[in-house]
């Protein structure tokens, strides 16, 4: 034992061992803090975005108008001198699985626009605007994902128009694109901010945004119709026109639930109150029903 202790200590470099052994273990060490460190940063910056709101969700939610009955709404509804109104109840579901941007949009520089483009939205234009050849594209990949998506789907199929919208972050804590399904007829309702007042009615407290975001969708799309009401160019092609006026609430042919059923009594919303805050944001809320002009 003596002798193998004495051959080692002879033939072993121990001034280069030594420091070979300490260097690696503090190497080990120092990238064992670093991985940690980017880890517990990862989550931390995660929780804050949760926090926030701030998400990269590409939500698909189709709407319905829920006919409810006066009783549903209590006495004082009964009695008011909209009485005689048929009343209806807002629902709106989820009717494709939630993904993230870059789940949809494969393409990193498309991904991007569309975050860039949901920031750009406001109040009064809720519905993302796209331009050119590049938000056309954009626009079409979303309407693809879904019609993909419900492609075999066992409900008949009915029209319903689609666009891509981002409610106002200072209005709405949750920041994602929604994509806004919905039956025209049904839309065309909402073209009345005084019939949205007195006959619609929500499953939620805080779903009273999404009515004002559906009555600024119904006018943008009756300016729509306005401009798009000749017959279409038959020798525009998309991806070789600039397509920088493009529809932008386009109709789709999908097969999708019909009709759902409210989760909750009908609430309803006090307007007097929560468009107090929004005086200063010059929301612009319109009487008028949909224009007989318009097909």
């Amino acid at each position: 034992m003596n002798q193998w202790w004495q051959n080692l200590s002879d033939n072993w470099d121990w001034w280069v061992f030594w420091p070979e052994v300490f260097g690696k273990a503090i190497g080990v060490i120092v990238g064992v803090l670093l991985s940690w460190f980017l880890v517990i940063r990862r989550r931390l910056q995660s929780l804050n975005k949760l926090e926030r709101g701030d998400s990269d969700d590409l939500l698909f939610q189709a709407h319905y108008l829920h006919p409810i009955a006066l009783t549903a709404l209590g006495t004082d509804a009964a009695n008011s001198p909209t009485g005689a109104d048929e009343h209806y109840q807002l629902l709106f579901r989820n009717v494709a699985e939630k993904r993230t941007i870059e789940q949809v949009y494969d393409n990193p520089a498309a991904a991007e626009i569309v975050r860039k483009l949901g920031d750009q939205t406001t109040l009064n234009q809720p519905i993302l605007p796209t331009q050119g050849t590049i938000g056309f594209e954009v626009l079409n990949d979303a309407a693809g994902w879904i019609s993909g998506s419900v492609a075999t789907s066992a409900m008949p199929r009915q029209v319903w128009l689609f666009c891509l919208t981002a409610e106002d972050r200072q209005v709405v804590r949750k920041r994602c694109v929604r994509c806004f399904l919905i039956r025209e007829a049904e839309l065309r309702r909402f073209h009345d901010w005084q019939w949205c007042r007195r006959c619609v009615h929500v499953e939620r407290p805080w779903h009273w945004f999404r009515v004002v975001a559906l009555h600024r969708i119904a006018r943008l799309y009756a300016d729509q119709k306005r401009i798009y009401s000749g017959r279409p160019d038959p020798n525009a092609m998309p991806l070789v026109d600039a397509q920088a006026g493009h529809r932008r609430i386009v109709p789709l042919s999908l097969g999708l639930i019909d009709t759902e059923t409210p989760i909750g009594e009908p609430y309803i919303v006090n307007w007097d109150t929560q468009l107090q805050s929004l005086t200063a944001k010059n929301l612009t809320l319109e009487a008028g029903d949909w224009p007989a002009d318009l097909a």
